[in-house]
């Protein structure tokens, strides 16, 4: 189905059919939003409630931390490389031991690199350090002998975290 501008309004099991496909391609844990990503198609539209419903007929648990960002979704749009995330209202969310907030509308791009996964011109996305939000603006995926890393860049510096 599409909207009046063009944009491909996806369907639960269309939405369904990619996570699967992703599972089933044998995709790394850590690369296979991407793999997901890469296969939604270059203008289309997700509902909050079909991505949560495709995440769990799917078995993809979204727990902890997440639970609330996830929750407030209304609605994900793709447009080439661009991301743009509208959320029911602000989010925060404590992950790490960091308080990370997701502002009502969010937008990134998305950089396509099968070594190097990573999201830049990040808007809508802080955390709190020192009693004050630094806005996180790039965030890349890298492994190196076997090891994920994960390097957050913000308007002060960049962080690096070991995720396994």
């Amino acid at each position: 189905m599409s909207d009046a501008a063009g944009t491909t309004i996806l369907t639960l099991q269309q939405v369904i059919d990619i996570i699967q496909q992703a599972k089933v391609g044998g995709a790394n844990p850590m690369l296979m939003g991407m793999q997901i990503f890469n296969t939604l198609g270059d203008n289309v539209t997700v509902t909050g409630d079909v991505l949560k419903a495709a995440f769990g007929t799917s078995a993809i648990p979204i727990a902890g931390p997440l639970v609330p960002l996830v929750d407030a979704i209304q609605n994900v749009a793709k447009i080439g490389n661009h991301l743009s995330i509208v959320l029911n209202d602000d989010v925060e969310a404590t992950l790490n031991n960091n308080r990370i907030r997701f502002k009502k509308d969010m937008s990134f791009d998305v950089i396509p690199s099968v070594t190097a996964p990573g999201l830049s011109n990040i808007l809508g996305v802080a955390a709190h350090k020192v009693m004050t939000w630094i806005n996180i603006q790039s965030i890349q995926l890298k492994q190196n002998l076997g090891r994920w890393n994960v390097a957050v860049g913000t308007s002060l510096t960049t962080l690096n975290f070991d995720l396994n």
